[in-house]
């Protein structure tokens, strides 16, 4: 039954139970209390009675007074009202109520005698006042009345005698109910606190041995392990295993879904502890690396790298946990069966659980294809370069040499086949270029440059393209100092103003623009063409791409201008980004850092 109830209630019970036992205390305190409320009720009551019959026996002699010395001169109405008098206190004193019985053996005997003593009086008043006025009332009258006195002396004396008694007794009587009292206060307290602690272990053992419970299977909950509720209480700890019992199979269909996503990843997914050794990992591990997660778990990652990647690796991770949180790294592992792989390491670090979060992906054959690319543009480029140069130069000296010889159409397809073998050239040209950038082969000597000169040198390598479209190019009117290599910077702002050129109608124009964004000079070309969408310019700085429109299908170019503008870009330390939107033409922003030599960046008006 107790297992039905909620802690609240369980809290009340407990509360409930020692206020219930105090109130029964109380009624059983009240019988002493009763008991003691007698006797001194008994005691005032005995004082009562001996004050009344000293007084009754006071009358009394003033009455048998008044007879002895009292003569028919005396009133009778006088005698009458001490009679009257003494018989009521008489009754009085002895009519008190009480339980002792000794009283009520003593109350009869009064009684009795003063019946006795009635006969003394005449009932009647004329009788009495007959008798005074013969002179009745004499000896007879008074021995009676002594005889009276003296029995009513008798009777107070044994009253007195049991009030001195009872006197006697009465500090043992109230030292017996003060100590049985105090026994009873003492047992009271006892008995509750008994009860109030008996109900606190009771209540206290039964939450903490659940409790004790509930974080066990909390603790294998933390390990992965199943957990069931087992309890069939109704209050709130049951209610906290269910919900752990319900979390625990919450998380072992989660964990049942990344083990088949682990499994079944063509890229390896671990973790590693802040000390770089592995915690998890997936069981692509066999599969890519010829290493199961058995022999990995517990084994350092470093152990694992070829000596030249180590020291590089273990730098990067470093900084992934000391800076950003994540980032990548690339690194070659040693397989079991001794093969080399190239890996790019995805990886996030995790400040709560001090741990890195992987995704290893495999570009060994990536990487060779690079290599492949790359050997091949080499070569392709070296044996292509010097037939197309000596093409050119052949076609350039038979044009001139033999124009007027030469018939209007034979002209038309030499100008044509030089067109060709420049435009090659240019390919050539861009693709050995891109490549060295790429291989990071191609280094840049940046010296304190002025903007407005490269744009300066652009316009004038485009001045006859842009007369030839018909559009005018606006020059900037701000500038700045970057730090750049000269060259490269005309060569960047070249190839994009000459796609502005190439892409703006006749009679448009071009606007060349520099501000100031720290740390950077921002070189924009803003044309007025035909505009690109948001697909378009998320993939125009790659190789090989160009815009589709129908209105930029005729014009042609090697597709490596603005991938070569990138990677010098980024060579530089900055960037270049692009605004488009069809029919309202685009712009490109060229980012520059800024110079930070002891004079201002920003040029003087």
């Amino acid at each position: 039954m107790l297992s039905r109830l909620n802690i609240t209630q369980k809290g009340l019970l407990m509360v409930l139970i020692p206020v219930a036992f105090q109130l029964l205390f109380i009624a059983a305190l009240n019988i002493p209390m009763q008991r003691f409320s007698h006797e001194l009720q008994s005691m005032r009551l005995g004082k009562k009675i001996l004050f009344a019959m000293q007084e009754n026996e006071i009358d009394l002699s003033k009455m048998i007074w008044a007879l002895m010395v009292g003569g028919p001169q005396e009133s009778i109405g006088y005698i009458m009202a001490y009679h009257e008098k003494i018989h009521r206190q008489h009754n009085s004193s002895l009519s008190h109520q009480t339980t002792d019985p000794e009283l009520i053996k003593l109350a009869l005997e009064g009684r009795k005698i003063w019946a006795q003593s009635e006969e003394m009086w005449y009932s009647d008043p004329n009788d009495a006042r007959q008798a005074a006025g013969m002179g009745w009332i004499g000896m007879q009258s008074s021995m009676k009345g002594f005889k009276l006195l003296k029995d009513q002396r008798i009777l107070m004396n044994k009253v007195l005698a049991i009030e001195r008694r009872k006197v006697a007794q009465q500090p043992e009587e109230i030292a017996a109910l003060r100590n049985t009292l105090v026994l009873f206060l003492w047992l009271g307290f006892g008995i509750n606190c008994l009860i109030s602690v008996a109900l606190m272990m009771f209540f206290s053992r039964d939450i903490v041995n659940r409790l004790s419970v509930i974080a066990e299977k909390a603790q294998l909950l933390t390990f992965g392990k199943p957990v069931r509720a087992e309890s069939t209480a109704a209050d709130e700890i049951s209610q906290l295993e269910t919900t752990i019992a319900a979390t625990s199979l919450k998380l072992a269909e989660i964990r049942n879904r990344q083990a088949v996503i682990l499994d079944n990843s063509a890229d390896v997914i671990c973790s590693l502890d802040a000390k770089l050794k592995f915690s998890a990992v997936g069981e692509a591990a066999s599969k890519v690396w010829g290493l199961s997660p058995d022999q990995l778990l517990g084994k350092s990652v470093l152990a694992l790298l070829t000596a030249d990647t180590v020291d590089s690796t273990s730098a990067a991770l470093e900084r992934i946990a000391a800076l950003s949180g994540e980032g990548h790294v690339e690194n070659v592992i040693k397989c079991g069966d001794g093969s080399l792989k190239n890996s790019v390491w995805i990886v996030l670090w995790s400040p709560d659980k001090r741990a890195y979060f992987c995704v290893v992906h495999d570009v060994t054959e990536l990487r060779n294809v690079e290599k492949l690319k790359q050997h091949f543009i080499s070569v392709a480029s070296h044996d292509l370069r010097a037939p197309l140069t000596s093409v050119t130069l052949n076609v350039s000296i038979l044009t001139e040499s033999m124009k007027d010889d030469l018939s209007q159409g034979i002209l038309s397809e030499l100008n044509r086949v030089q067109t060709s073998a420049q435009r090659l050239t240019d390919l050539v040209n861009e693709l050995l270029e891109l490549d060295k950038l790429e291989a990071g082969r191609l280094s840049v000597e940046l010296k304190r440059t002025l903007a407005s000169d490269a744009c300066e040198a652009a316009k004038d390598l485009l001045f006859g393209l842009a007369r030839q479209s018909g559009v005018s190019i606006v020059m900037p009117e701000d500038d700045a100092f970057v730090m750049a290599e000269e060259k490269r910077l005309v060569q960047m702002i070249s190839n994009l103003l000459s796609n502005a050129i190439k892409f703006s109608p006749s009679g448009q124009k071009v606007e060349i623009g520099i501000r100031t964004e720290e740390p950077f000079a921002v070189i924009s070309i803003k044309d007025y063409g035909c505009g690109m969408s948001a697909q378009e310019c998320a993939s125009v700085f790659e190789k090989f791409s160009q815009a589709h429109s129908a209105k930029t299908t005729a014009i042609k170019g090697t597709g490596l201008g603005l991938a070569v503008v990138k990677a010098l870009s980024e060579a530089h330390g900055g960037r270049v980004e692009v605004v488009s939107a069809l029919g309202e033409g685009s712009t490109f922003c060229l980012y520059i850092p800024l110079s930070s030599g002891s004079e201002s960046s920003q040029v003087p008006e």
